[in-house]
């Protein structure tokens, strides 16, 4: 970015590393990019693997695979969900599964007044 190069994601591309590769930097700043481009080299296929397994026991779950044709739901999400709710079936409505996930609002009630407020968790404790 001191070099007026901002790529972003882009930046882990073929072409964005080659940039990278190209600028001209200090020469400890120099030895740092590439301590951490070795790193980037040497995590890149666990990470690949890691992913691979997790499409497959997303793909392999039913109830995971649904969900994944829902537009933007990919495997980690979809398995987050279902290995969080397990069975569906012991949920007779909606506002079960609300309550349970501890998304359901905080409120605030006194007398005829009725006060919503933010959600009162982000996740089960």
């Amino acid at each position: 970015m001191s070099q007026g190069v901002c790529r972003k994601k882009k930046l882990f591309t073929a072409q964005g590393r080659e940039e990278f590769g190209r600028l001209s930097l200090a020469p400890w700043a120099s030895r740092r990019r590439q301590e951490l481009l070795r790193i980037l080299d040497q995590l890149n296929p666990v990470i690949d693997e890691l992913a691979r397994a997790m499409q497959q026991e997303a793909e392999r779950r039913a109830d995971a695979a649904r969900l994944m044709t829902h537009p933007g739901v990919g495997p980690v999400t979809a398995l987050a969900f279902v290995l969080t709710l397990g069975p569906l079936e012991r949920f007779e409505r909606s506002k079960q599964v609300v309550s349970y996930l501890e998304l359901n609002l905080k409120e605030r009630s006194s007398g005829d007044k009725q006060h919503t407020h933010s959600i009162s968790k982000q996740a089960p404790s």
